[in-house]
């Protein structure tokens, strides 16, 4: 009975999480004038803000003790994130919501990969059959783009997937490193990144305030709220259950887009799309089967 209970708070928790992630899209759509740069300077001042306040109510005089205990895990897995935070958010400007959220849900075959060269992982036979599949839908999505003459926005898309590829590295090198600190280094990375792009640009820091709310909402809520729901309904469900659940984020970003502001994704787009989940969710289901339950990589938090 027990079990049945936690299972039907936990499933709902990570449903939600994943509906606040997916909303990353829209909220882009209605900036209206800042910069790729702005945004992400902004939602990350935001996120820091609300981490750094439960941070230091968390552990309170040890926290200065915790941070040296986390060590290089925390500060590798947040210089990868600030950089996945970096790459979805110039993604998004230069590609459509649909390609960006298909392509960053490809980490897993990335960090499969990492797994096996730098911590000799051995990838299993259908672990290889989901990533062909995966790499054909990322070849069509692609594709299709640089047929067109564009292409940057992938891009974008794949060095995000990439950071959190790396992060999922670094967080299984220590497996008991607080996330929570590593999404900290993340902000303050992505701050840093930021900061650089408007200074480069000139641009100035000053965006009207309706951008400057939407920001905030997007780092305390999209991430931060969807963060939370997570951590609270994963601790009741399995690692496959994980998997597929938060694969809400990447089914329905493109479609509230879609009904918000009419972004329809392309053909070439849903194919490569599909191939992508496709692979994914024959990952989680036959990593289910094997001996470890543990998953084969960390759900991208865009």
């Amino acid at each position: 009975m027990t079990l049945v209970s936690n299972r039907r708070i936990g499933v709902p928790l990570v449903l939600a999480a994943g509906i606040f992630w997916s909303t990353s899209g829209i909220l882009y759509r209605l900036i209206q004038e800042a910069t790729p740069w702005h945004v992400l300077l902004y939602r990350s001042l935001a996120l820091m803000l609300a981490l750094g306040l439960w941070l230091g109510f968390r552990y309170r005089d040890a926290l200065r003790q915790t941070l040296i205990e986390t060590g290089w895990p925390a500060l590798l897995g947040g210089l990868c994130l600030g950089t996945a935070f970096t790459g979805y958010i110039l993604a998004l400007e230069h590609t459509t919501v649909a390609n960006a959220m298909f392509l960053l849900a490809s980490a897993p075959f990335f960090a499969a990969l990492a797994g096996r060269i730098l911590l000799g992982e051995r990838i299993a036979i259908y672990m290889w059959a989901a990533m062909i599949v995966a790499a054909v839908g990322i070849g069509i999505m692609a594709g299709e783009e640089l047929s067109l003459g564009k292409g940057r926005g992938e891009g974008f898309a794949l060095m995000a997937a990439l950071g959190f590829a790396g992060l999922t590295i670094s967080l299984r090198t220590r497996a008991g490193t607080d996330k929570l600190i590593t999404i900290f280094v993340a902000t303050a990375v992505a701050t840093l990144y930021a900061l650089t792009g408007i200074g480069l640009s000139g641009s100035g820091f000053a965006i009207p305030w309706v951008d400057l709310i939407n920001c905030i909402g997007m780092g305390w809520f999209q991430i931060g709220l969807g963060f939370a729901l997570f951590t609270a309904g994963a601790r009741h469900l399995q690692a496959v259950e994980l998997t597929l659940l938060s694969m809400t984020e990447v089914i329905a970003g493109p479609i509230i887009v879609w009904i918000g502001i009419g972004e329809i994704p392309s053909q070439q787009s849903l194919t490569g799309g599909v191939l992508i989940l496709a692979g994914i969710t024959l990952m989680a289901l036959c990593g289910a089967r094997a001996k470890s339950q543990t998953p084969p990589f960390e759900p991208p938090v865009s």
